[in-house]
């Protein structure tokens, strides 16, 4: 099982695909409910790993308890970083090492990369793989695939291999009010063409760095099983809140994807009600096989659609996702919420 947490909000860029958009309230996740539910979870299931995103997750001011306490555990961890903090973070990163890090780009040159992320974040990224490599840390990259980088895709598996890097993401984004205003989004029917130029360069002799299109391309023909619908990733983010998935963490306009509040609720306790929500989902986000649906086969976007998280588009009639608002139902809450003193007006008991 992996255990997911986004440890932080806080972040050092501000970057036009990121889903966690809103900068005007940062938390950070106490370290006591990342110690308790990986305790419990490693009575839950046989065997765990722990992955940490952000936010920069390096920003949480308990960072070095946090990889401590895991590295105590003996359990493989991983993060995704934008590599900035990352001289900084070696002194912990040598008590405590890492599975693996992985390390996002916005583009595989200096100038599309540094365009999204600001002067000289190219270069760090450079850096901290080679700083992860001097410990035999192994370094992964990704590259968000949008209108600005569409064309790097050689590009960036020429630089992965040439960096020595174990493996190469390739991501597709999705829609937020950010990528949306400003028209980088591609269109859902120009990702049939990533995806095929994808597993061509993969199947090229003699790379050793392996290129993976992560899930949420579309599919022809029968549709692979996502890790969270095969029972095999749990995720909790910065508030503490227990979600069905990363990917509608945070997400959209409403918090129809929280199962539980992990600062009051135990996991264990947790856990049936997050199978039980994980499984309707599955069953709400089934692809319809219909032909004049163009986001059927886009099944992270199924999933966002089913839970009420895509009419926001609404607002948004330049971008090519626009029309998946019009399918949006309405969802209410699983779960009734509060943040610090008083209640977010969320009632409701499932969609």
């Amino acid at each position: 099982m992996f255990l997911g947490f986004a440890v932080t909000e806080h972040c050092n860029l501000r970057c036009p695909h990121c889903i966690r958009d809103d900068v005007t309230t940062v938390r950070n996740l106490a370290y006591e409910v990342i110690e308790r539910t990986v305790d419990e979870a490693l009575e839950m299931f046989p065997t765990l790993a722990v992955s940490m995103t952000g936010g920069e997750p390096t920003l949480h001011p308990e960072w070095d308890r946090i990889t401590g306490m895991l590295h105590a555990r003996d359990l493989p961890y991983t993060f995704v970083t934008n590599g900035w903090h990352m001289r900084r973070m070696m002194p912990s990163l040598d008590r405590h090492p890492p599975a693996s890090v992985r390390l996002s780009l916005s583009g595989a040159t200096e100038q599309v990369h540094d365009d999204e992320r600001g002067r000289g974040s190219f270069r760090r990224v450079l850096q901290a793989v080679a700083l992860l490599t001097s410990r035999r840390i192994p370094p992964t990259l990704s590259l968000i695939v949008d209108r600005r980088s569409r064309h790097q895709l050689r590009t960036a598996a020429d630089l992965a291999e040439a960096l020595g890097c174990t493996r190469l993401h390739f991501i597709l984004p999705q829609p937020v009010p950010g990528s949306a205003a400003r028209d980088s989004d591609l269109a859902p029917e120009a990702w049939a063409g990533v995806r095929d130029e994808v597993f061509a360069l993969r199947g090229e002799p003699g790379r050793r760095t392996h290129l993976q299109l992560d899930y949420g391309y579309p599919f022809d023909g029968a549709e692979r099983t996502c890790d969270t619908f095969g029972g095999k990733r749990v995720y909790g983010d910065a508030r503490g809140r227990l979600s069905v998935c990363c990917q509608l963490s945070e997400y959209g306009e409403n918090e129809a994807d929280v199962v539980a509040d992990l600062n009051r609720v135990p996991f264990a306790e947790a856990w049936p009600a997050y199978q039980a929500a994980v499984a309707r989902l599955r069953d709400d986000a089934r692809p319809s096989a219909d032909p004049a649906d163009p986001f059927d086969r886009f099944p992270c976007m199924r999933c966002a659609r089913a839970r009420g998280k895509t009419a926001w588009l609404a607002g948004y009639p330049g971008t090519p996702w626009h029309h998946i608002a019009a399918a949006t139902p309405a969802v209410r809450p699983l779960v009734a919420l509060s943040y610090g003193g008083g209640p977010r007006g969320l009632a409701g008991a499932g969609p």
